[in-house]
């Protein structure tokens, strides 16, 4: 099979459709839906916030404008039987509402997001500095 070169934004609306449609076929409600996938929104762009801003752009407000962005500039570039773009639409707009609706409420989830990928990080480079250490490498 032939390995296609996928954007990063394109990545991430395929993995967000992936993400939405397990939690729909687990029977959450429409609400946590929403907001697990503000959830994973947020934890993907933290985690490749220096490739995506390479592309984009740095500022508050950077989950709203990463969803926007991948959306309008990168969802007709996906095959449509690769994602359900239908629902798609439908989930960007649902989370556009909930940033805008609960603005210190996403805004306390991406700090708190941000901290703990920091922290991991931060513990898997002290783990490796112990084990150099521990084995004198």
């Amino acid at each position: 099979m032939e390995k296609i070169k996928i954007n990063i934004m394109e990545r991430y609306l395929l993995l967000l459709d992936r993400f939405v449609d397990k939690l729909t076929q687990s029977g959450f409600a429409e609400r946590e839906t929403i907001e697990q996938s503000y959830l994973f929104c947020a934890g993907f762009y933290i985690k490749y916030q220096s490739e995506i801003e390479r592309l984009t752009f740095s500022n508050r407000e950077v989950v709203l404008n990463f969803l926007l962005f991948s959306y309008y500039c990168y969802i007709n570039k996906i095959e449509n039987d690769m994602i359900d773009k239908e629902r798609m639409k439908s989930i960007c707009s649902s989370l556009i509402d909930f940033i805008i609706n609960n603005g210190s409420r996403t805004e306390k989830i991406y700090m708190h997001e941000k901290k703990k990928y920091s922290a991991n990080i931060l513990k898997k480079e002290l783990s490796i500095k112990e084990k150099k250490r521990k084995y004198g490498l």
